[in-house]
């Protein structure tokens, strides 16, 4: 009777998990037909339908949908995943509960290095971008490190994430007023711009963000033995040195595409693992796939909220994100603290 209840139990466990799979991607397709029919005009679901399935291009609100809103729509999913990714990784591998790409200065460090490409280097074009990306990205990566010593506990790492984020953000400043004019569009997007996205962008960055998710998963059986503690991980057999380096890459690499296609969005790689970890707790297969969806869904949300909240005016996406992830990064010092 015992053995009959305990496989009951372990085959309910995983039913529940695909269940939570199945209402979150309810949830997104809910989302996106939300955020296609939502902006500056709002349009009926059946047009919405009929742009997605039965396209005329004389109606020129399924043109809306198609040539602008689905676009953004596509960068918001994109955004949404790999931020996710990155934040769990991250607090993965330094096991930091307030580990963020953003709050640890990578995403400054790579804004900074395409804003001084774009100034020093207009030789090597828009296309180079992403190159820039991964190398600032990976710079404040390593400057933190650095500053912080891996071994040396999760308060003094978020301290050098600080401390490097205002240098970074300090440097850009000073190159947006050396060329005002040049540099004017870079400011909207330093915001984090989903509306200032296009498809182009992400033609740029598509392979290595492939490549960097397929990396994520790839390391799920490290990551679980890593959570059990070093000492347990390397007597698993696991590399912890190697496993940290991989997993700082696939980081940069995401935290970099991201900054290519829609500037330095915070907060997201924050809150996003800790939602996840209240549904499916540490087992790091079901918590990729729960971060991914939930990472996801938040980027589309906030982006119908950065367009409807003060319509028929728009807000950046990145300060929406801001203002729902800063209380919950006050919320968990808090907790550290008592």
């Amino acid at each position: 009777m015992r053995s009959t209840v305990e496989t009951h139990r372990m085959s309910g466990f995983p039913v529940a998990r695909v269940t939570g799979v199945v209402l979150l991607l309810l949830a997104l397709v809910i989302a996106a037909f939300l955020h296609l029919s939502l902006g500056a005009k709002e349009i009926d679901w059946m047009t919405v339908w009929h742009a997605l399935f039965d396209y005329n291009t004389a109606d020129m609100d399924q043109v809306i949908i198609r040539e602008s809103r689905q676009a953004r729509l596509i960068v918001s999913v994109v955004v949404g995943a790999s931020l996710a990714l990155a934040g769990v990784m991250m607090q993965a591998i330094s096991s930091n509960p307030l580990a963020d790409p953003g709050l640890l200065g990578i995403n400054s460090g790579a804004a900074f290095f395409v804003v001084a490409s774009l100034l020093f280097f207009p030789m090597f074009g828009q296309g180079y971008v992403p190159v820039f990306a991964f190398l600032g990205a990976a710079f404040a990566a390593l400057l933190v490190m650095m500053l912080s010593g891996w071994e040396q506990g999760s308060e003094r790492l978020v301290l050098a994430g600080v401390v490097v984020t205002a240098l970074f953000s300090a440097m850009t400043a000073i190159l947006l007023l050396i060329d005002q004019q040049g540099l004017e569009k870079v400011r909207h997007w330093l915001t984090g711009a989903i509306g200032a996205s296009d498809l182009k962008k992400l033609h740029w960055v598509y392979p290595y963000l492939i490549c960097a998710m397929v990396g994520c998963f790839a390391l799920v059986r490290s990551l679980n033995a890593f959570h059990l503690g070093e000492r347990v991980a390397a007597s698993l057999g696991v590399n912890v040195l190697l496993l940290k380096v991989s997993g700082l890459a696939l980081v940069v690499v995401l935290s970099g595409c991201v900054v290519t296609v829609a500037g330095p969005i915070g907060f997201v790689g924050l809150v996003v693992p800790h939602v996840a970890r209240l549904l499916v707790r540490n087992s790091y297969a079901w918590l990729f796939i729960y971060s991914l969806l939930i990472g996801t869904l938040l980027l589309i949300l906030s982006d119908i909220a950065a367009r409807v909240v003060l319509s028929p005016y728009e807000i950046n996406t990145g300060i929406i994100t801001a203002f729902v992830g800063s209380p919950v990064f006050i919320a968990l010092v808090l907790g550290r603290m008592k």
